[in-house]
């Protein structure tokens, strides 16, 4: 329990009613005297012999005590292996050690390993009576200040919270405003988000990692707000200097999320993925594993929702001509195993009925369809 205390401009005095100490000492006698003392003042009081009969006392009976009263030197167990392991049963409960006065240095060790105070042999009752005041006072500033701490840790998260949910907002409106400047990528970040996702499950990706892919994957293509309309939306093939401005949106999409640190866990995915197994894709010009897994996910996923999405400079190709042509450049263009997993799940895959479905699949067979 938590004993009532007093505010700093009231009286120092604790009230002991319903505090309840456990005296530990192997002397008989001078348990029965600091017995007498503690309940004459109010505190209630029991008592051990060593340290095995006090852990005995605390397993068995199952009563929380505010206090703990122990000697240094006792058979058995010894005062400082009892603070120890009282400790990790009992973190709440207030430490005080008696020693002799040739025992101040193992005091010192006893404060070190969380004791609040201790008082040397022989005392009286109204030095035993103040150092417990001051024990318990200083075991309820500690719970005060942890209690400060962790509520101040909540407000700080809950406050973190609001500013990330803002920051996602944001930007989700920023993916909304791409896909109504190019209308040939409608749902295509929602369905590559899907593609991916089920991909890494299949894979057996743990599903912390499938979180932070599902986030890369929604603002993989976030960069093309940064590359003109009529490039995005060019009917012909581009030229070298209309290509590379597309290139670049990976590192748009970067350069646009670095400054949130939410987003920080996400930029290499996001700046990734087009690069190509057989190193030769883009901005880095990676290779194998050296490209991140998500981002060797997000490229299967990105390039069979491309094929399979009528764009400006071509129609959409069939569901299975799409899947073939993954399974033709398994192990140059994509990871072999990442495109067996893919291809593995894909007719299983299902599209919300809220995001709009790939073009390829108004023309499909019926086991492509809406959940």
């Amino acid at each position: 329990m938590n004993p009532a205390m007093h505010s700093p401009g009231e009286s120092l005095l604790i009230n002991p009613a319903g505090v309840r100490v456990l005296v530990v000492d192997d002397e008989e006698f001078l348990r029965f005297i600091v017995r007498e003392w503690l309940e004459q003042a109010g505190y209630s009081v029991d008592e051990a012999c060593d340290g095995n009969d006090a852990l005995r006392k605390l397993e068995i009976r199952g009563v929380r005590y505010d206090l703990l009263l122990t000697d240094i030197r006792m058979p058995g167990m010894d005062g400082i292996t009892l603070l120890g392991e009282w400790a990790k049963r009992c973190p709440s409960t207030a430490g005080v050690v008696m020693s002799a006065n040739t025992e101040l240095d193992t005091a010192v060790s006893a404060l070190k390993m969380g004791a609040c105070d201790y008082i040397t042999k022989p005392f009286n009752g109204d030095v035993l009576l103040i150092t417990l005041e001051n024990a318990l006072r200083k075991k309820d500033l500690e719970r005060q200040v942890e209690d400060y701490r962790l509520n101040l840790e909540k407000k700080v998260k809950e406050q973190t919270d609001v500013i990330n949910l803002m920051y996602v907002r944001s930007i989700d409106a920023m993916v909304k405003a791409l896909e109504a400047k190019d209308h040939y990528t409608r749902g295509h970040a929602q369905r590559v988000t899907i593609y991916s996702v089920a991909t890494a499950r299949e894979m057996g990706v743990p599903e912390s990692d499938v979180e932070d892919l599902r986030r890369a994957a929604v603002l993989h293509d976030l960069g093309k707000i940064g590359v003109r309309e009529s490039v995005l939306n060019k009917p012909g093939k581009l030229d070298k200097e209309e290509f590379e401005e597309v290139v670049r949106h990976p590192e748009i999409s970067v350069s646009i999320l670095e400054p949130i640190p939410f987003f920080h866990p996400l930029l290499p995915a996001i700046l990734h993925h087009h690069e190509q197994f057989n190193g030769r894709g883009y901005p880095g010009g990676l290779a194998g594993e050296e490209i991140p897994l998500a981002s060797r996910i997000m490229a299967v996923a990105d390039t069979f929702d491309a094929m399979t999405s009528t764009r400006a400079y071509r129609t959409a190709l069939p569901m299975d001509v799409a899947a073939e042509e993954i399974r033709r450049c398994s192990g140059t263009q994509f990871d072999p195993d990442i495109a067996h997993y893919f291809l593995s799940c894909q007719p299983r895959i299902r599209i919300p009925g809220d995001i709009f479905l790939p073009d390829a699949a108004d023309r499909e067979t019926p086991k492509y369809f809406r959940s």
